[in-house]
């Protein structure tokens, strides 16, 4: 049981991360999205920038040890992309094209609303 509670963190923290990057773009939709897209992106920046431990990869952890497994150390990244998938070091540029892509989305956002606001005004 504790084996399919630690997958069940692993995927929440991979969907995390995806919303984290690509969640913006559910405000194209419903623009009550962006909100909590905000929030989740903030909290992403300062967990990054203050070194701050991961409460998802603490979570993961401890549930790991009482399965009996020993919990790795250091991050999520570092234990399951770095090093593995992608070479170690290459966290800063990683954590820089995760930004980039999250730029991106917003200033995709933007032009959305560019557009909208222009054209109300132009046709009232």
């Amino acid at each position: 049981m504790w084996g399919v509670l630690v997958a069940a963190v692993v995927v929440l923290h991979l969907a995390y991360l995806c919303y984290q990057m690509l969640g913006g773009l559910l405000a194209l939709r419903d623009p009550h999205w962006l909100w909590p897209h905000l929030v989740a992106v903030g909290w992403g920046v300062v967990v990054v920038a203050m070194q701050w431990h991961c409460p998802l990869t603490l979570l993961e952890k401890s549930v790991s040890a009482r399965s009996g497994a020993t919990p790795y150390s250091g991050s999520f990244l570092d234990h399951y992309v770095f090093g593995t998938y992608l070479p170690d070091g290459s966290q800063p540029l990683v954590y820089g094209m995760h930004l980039v892509v999250i730029l991106a989305v917003y200033a995709l956002l933007a032009r959305q609303w560019w557009q909208v606001r222009h054209h109300r005004l132009a046709h009232p």
